[in-house]
This record gives C-alpha cells, sequence and structure tokens, in this order.
C-alpha cells in the first residue's frame, strides 16, 4: 500500500544526489527529486504524522532549487572556480541545506516513529545511526564550504574527502529509506 511513496522518496533522493550535465542542462535537477520526494510523503501521510510535516520544507526546497536546472561548467568549489559569490544566492544556498537536513529528519523521525510502533528494532536502529552519521556529515559541509573559498586550495583535498563521505551519507539515508517499502509497507 504504502511502497510507492518509500519508492518516490528514494528516486528522489538519487535526483538530489547525482548531478548529470548536459552542457549547461542539469538532467537530473534537484528540484524533481524534491518534487518526488512530495509525491511520496502525500503518500505516507496516513501512515505517520511527521510525513505530513515534511511536505511544505519539500515544496519550499522545489522553488529554492528550481534553478539547479542550470548548470555553470566553470562553478566547481573543489577548483576554486566560482562562478557566483554574491551574499543572496550563498544565503539560498545555505538556507536549502538546512531545510534539507531538516526534510532529511523528518522522514527519518516518521519511519522511526513507525518501527518502534510495529517493534521493528533492527531497522529503527538502522534508521536512527544512519540518520546520525548524514547529520553530522552534513553539518560539517555547511560549515565548511562557505569557508572554503577564502582556504588556500591546499585544503581542497579535505573537501573531497567530506563530500565523497557525504555521498556514502546521503546513499546510505537513501538506503534506508528504501527499506521501508520492505519493512512498513502495511
Amino acid at each position: 500500500m504504502y511502497e510507492s511513496g518509500y519508492n518516490k522518496i528514494f528516486i528522489g533522493m538519487l535526483f538530489i544526489i547525482f548531478d548529470l550535465n548536459l552542457g549547461f542542462i542539469n538532467i537530473l535537477p534537484d528540484f524533481i527529486g524534491y518534487m518526488f520526494i512530495y509525491a511520496g510523503l502525500s503518500i505516507l501521510t496516513p501512515q505517520n504524522k511527521f510525513f505530513e510535516k515534511g511536505k511544505m520544507p519539500a515544496l519550499i526546497l522545489v522553488l529554492l532549487t528550481i534553478k539547479s536546472i542550470i548548470h555553470y561548467p566553470n562553478n566547481n568549489i573543489l577548483l576554486g572556480e566560482i562562478h557566483d559569490i554574491r551574499l543572496i544566492p550563498m544565503i539560498i544556498e545555505a538556507a536549502a541545506s538546512v531545510i534539507n537536513l531538516y526534510l532529511i529528519y523528518i522522514i527519518s523521525k516518521g519511519i522511526y516513529e513507525l518501527c518502534k510502533e510495529r517493534g521493528l528494532r533492527e531497522y529503527e536502529k538502522s534508521i536512527e545511526s544512519r540518520f546520525k552519521f548524514y547529520f553530522i556529515v552534513s553539518l560539517i559541509t555547511i560549515f565548511y564550504i562557505p569557508f572554503s573559498i577564502n582556504l588556500p586550495s591546499d585544503f581542497s583535498m579535505f573537501m573531497i574527502v567530506v563530500l565523497i563521505i557525504r555521498l556514502f551519507a546521503v546513499l546510505f539515508i537513501a538506503g534506508a529509506f528504501r527499506k521501508g517499502k520492505m519493512y512498513l509497507n502495511t
């Protein structure tokens, strides 16, 4: 019954994780990922009240990330090539990161509560530990990126390591959300 909701959230996470660009066009823009997440949360809302709380942040993220459809090839923070370092876009990006973290928290909390109600202790622990890992890595990323603009290029290697760890953290949490279709389908 709720399988499609968990699938939509997982597909949405894939859109957010991967950026495939064809010239200036992002083939997998983030805003479509957030639309999938919103659709998944709409399906899962009857299952737990936390999923209803996630719909508004998902909509806000759709609006904040709509610009992600356009990719600037010379905009690479790891190489020190930054297209737009104005204050407003940086604030919007930081706000989107914080709202995304909140959205992932809401989804994780909803799944956690369902596991608690149903006595799925192993899955409950899994979602909790995966969210903690995701949270810590996301905080490091959120705080590091604005400061990395002023750091010497020697520190870009640290950022590469952090981004690789963040990729794994996002994949772990997305995998945990996908497991919901097996454990929480009823």
